[in-house]
């Protein structure tokens, strides 16, 4: 970290280099979910910049920061996260190579401008965006107290009302929710594909744009369901059911059916436990599992490339739509073709981080 606030700081007062902008970028990726207070930005973006190391005037500095968060999020624990960024931009690193600061915790709120503002429009929302590499997995805590974690591959992103005047999240992959309740302010999921209104409950999303079903399983508590192709259907799922929404991709060269032809197949199931280790099959991902159920191929091969982040390639469209029932947990991506090869008749060839599929 202080490194970072170093990098910041040389950024800020326009002394960094090519190779430290590289450096920069890569330890914000991966220590992105110490950054997720936007409303510490939006708190204190019309305050001024002063330039003085004068103690007093720090301690001024950093009362006016304290009122202005308060008045915009008087949360304890954002308080408590302003302190830590406060003692952060105080570092010997900080103050070493920062020209023009702002005390306390003003200047690290300004510095964070610098890597928040790509993500905005011109006069668009400031938003929390959450990216989990492939291979990876990544807790998020939001300002409601609702905890989620997100899968390999997965996108969230979140305004800067959350909490105040909304609920609204954005997800692209999947995470496992465990949200707070509030009556009054129901939390909305939206995948593109589908919608889950929420109002205080435990489940699992499951809707990466590359694969062909889209999964809800649900827990605890209630959700309801709506589909973007069909927003008049309204699925009201209980505790311990799962609705799959099966997606048509145009995988093989041949023209789809045209879109007012294309029909979305919904099922709904139980979710599945599994006594050996009291966990659902849904969720296995969590304890680094996979489990497949009648999967098609191609997204068995999708699963693999998120969690071990590689590249599987078919060049025979033949084998993508096998259905393949499988539990692994600690074989390799090569161990696990290897084992699909038992019962499925295909060769394979490896290249570095890429598999290739054929006859």
């Amino acid at each position: 970290m202080n490194r970072i606030w170093e990098l910041l700081a040389k950024k800020f007062s326009h002394e960094i280099t090519e190779q430290e902008l590289h450096e920069l970028d890569g330890l914000l990726k991966a220590y992105q979910h110490d950054f997720q207070q936007s409303e510490i930005l939006h708190a204190v973006y019309g305050l001024e910049v002063v330039a003085q190391e004068d103690e007093d005037a720090l301690k001024r500095s950093e009362m006016r920061l304290k009122k202005a968060l308060a008045a915009q999020a008087p949360a304890p624990a954002e308080v408590e996260e302003a302190d830590e960024v406060i003692m952060a931009a105080k570092s010997s690193h900080f103050k070493r190579y920062a020209k023009f600061y702002i005390a306390g915790l003003v200047n690290a709120a300004a510095i964070i401008f610098f890597f928040i503002l790509p993500q905005l429009g011109a006069n668009g929302p400031l938003y929390n965006k959450i990216n989990t590499e492939r291979g990876a997995k990544t807790t998020v805590h939001l300002p409601d107290g609702s905890v989620v974690t997100l899968n390999s591959g997965s996108r969230l992103s979140y305004n800067k009302d959350f909490g105040v005047k909304n609920r609204e999240i954005r997800l692209e992959g999947e995470a496992y929710f465990d949200v707070v309740k509030n009556p009054g302010m129901p939390m909305i999921v939206s995948t593109g594909s589908v919608d889950v209104k929420v109002l205080g409950t435990t489940f699992n999303l499951k809707a990466y744009p590359e694969d062909s079903v889209v999964e809800t399983s649900l827990f605890t508590g209630s959700i309801q369901l709506t589909s973007a192709k069909d927003p008049e259907r309204v699925i009201m799922m209980r505790p311990r059911e799962k609705v799959t929404i099966s997606q048509q991709h145009d995988l093989s060269g041949i023209p789809a059916v045209s879109k007012e032809k294309q029909r979305e197949t919904v099922s709904l199931q139980q979710v599945m436990f599994n006594q050996t280790d009291s966990s659902f099959d849904e969720t296995a991902w969590m304890k680094n599992k996979l489990v497949f159920k009648a999967a098609r191929f191609r997204d068995v091969a999708n699963e693999l490339q998120r969690k071990f982040n590689t590249d599987i390639y078919f060049n025979d469209p033949v084998f993508q739509d096998i259905r393949i029932t499988g539990t692994f947990s600690d074989e390799s991506v090569h161990e696990i073709i290897l084992e699909l090869q038992q019962t499925i008749p295909f060769q394979y060839t490896s290249s570095g981080h890429k598999i290739y599929i054929s006859q």
